[in-house]
């Protein structure tokens, strides 16, 4: 009997994680710049209800969304939009703290495969580069963001 299972009929390749930019609104300079993005994370908190007279089980229930920090890595430039947005948080500047940042998946011909938008972050922590006279690794800083919540698109957006 002949097989007829094409391989397609498993679906689609997962897509690959290192093609990506990051955009900041109002920072168009720095895009494409980051060597990594982690922490795209949500949990939502459940709680359990014990219903008098049904003794066999529990319901759980859903509640609220917490949002895990997205950290950033970048490549040390001569672009310090990023750390003008730090210098903002910092002084407390009202107004200029809280952006939406956009990271966009991208396909092998460099085109969008999926986005996600980040409201309202804002700069958490900044960590500059390890200096070292005896190394040859690139300089990167690392910039830690909370936010309010993560909006996943498919495809161009």
């Amino acid at each position: 009997m002949a097989d007829n299972t094409n391989v397609s009929d498993y679906g689609d390749d997962p897509f690959g994680a290192y093609n990506f930019w990051v955009e900041v609104d109002g920072m168009d300079g720095i895009k494409a710049r980051f060597s990594e993005v982690s922490g795209l994370k949500g949990d939502v908190e459940e709680y359990e209800i014990k219903e008098g007279g049904l003794n066999y089980r529990t319901h759980l229930i859903p509640g609220r969304t917490k949002w895990g920090p997205i950290t950033l890595k970048k490549g040390l430039t001569g672009d310090d939009d990023l750390e003008k947005w730090w210098a903002d948080i910092v002084q407390n500047k009202k107004g200029k703290q809280r952006k939406t940042v956009k990271i966009t998946l991208l396909k092998r011909d460099m085109t969008a495969e999926k986005s996600w938008n980040i409201r309202n972050a804002w700069i958490k922590s900044w960590q500059g580069t390890t200096v070292n006279a005896n190394g040859s690794e690139m300089a990167i800083e690392t910039f830690v963001l909370n936010h309010e919540g993560v909006t996943e698109w498919t495809g161009e957006s």
